[in-house]
């Protein structure tokens, strides 16, 4: 599973406006990038690299072919996952909510807050009330992070 940096409920309502915002976008962007480019794949190397090996064993046996297919597949397959997950925590809130999330974070980078309340809504809504919306979605959007990514001490917490 992805760590992620997701603050308690407590710290986050102590959070600035803007902070909150960019947490936010740091998550959508994070999902941008694995919806719409591909990671860079790793190749393996054609030629062997000899290296003098002083101390330590050279009897090891490694098969560098199968390490770098292993870590494609698991690379991708962690972007799927990731992109999947947050397009069901999305799918989860108010349509007017989800049209939010999904027009002004989900789309693009370079789509505004005002384009979206002026273009996208139909009827256009003033910016008061798409504050609120927004917020109320981020609220909503922290709630199910909390349980998708939980903070680092919790799992070592409940393994030992």
């Amino acid at each position: 599973m992805m760590k992620w940096d997701i603050p308690s409920l407590e710290a986050w309502d102590k959070l600035g406006t803007k902070d909150k915002k960019m947490m936010m976008e740091n998550v959508f962007s994070k999902y941008r990038m694995c919806k719409v480019m591909k990671f860079a794949v790793r190749e393996t190397k054609i030629t062997a690299q000899y290296e003098a090996r002083a101390h330590g064993a050279t009897n090891r046996v490694g098969d560098p072919t199968a390490a770098v297919a292993v870590y494609n597949i698991d690379k991708t397959n962690e972007c799927l996952a990731f992109c999947t997950l947050i397009e069901t925590i999305v799918a989860e809130l108010e349509p007017d909510e989800q049209l939010l999330i999904r027009e002004r974070y989900m789309k693009a980078a370079k789509v505004t807050d005002m384009k979206v309340y002026s273009f996208v809504y139909d009827p256009p809504i003033t910016a008061v009330a798409y504050g609120q919306i927004r917020k109320r979605a981020f609220e909503k959007l922290v709630y199910a992070f909390q349980y998708v990514f939980p903070p680092q001490g919790t799992i070592q917490q409940l393994i030992n």
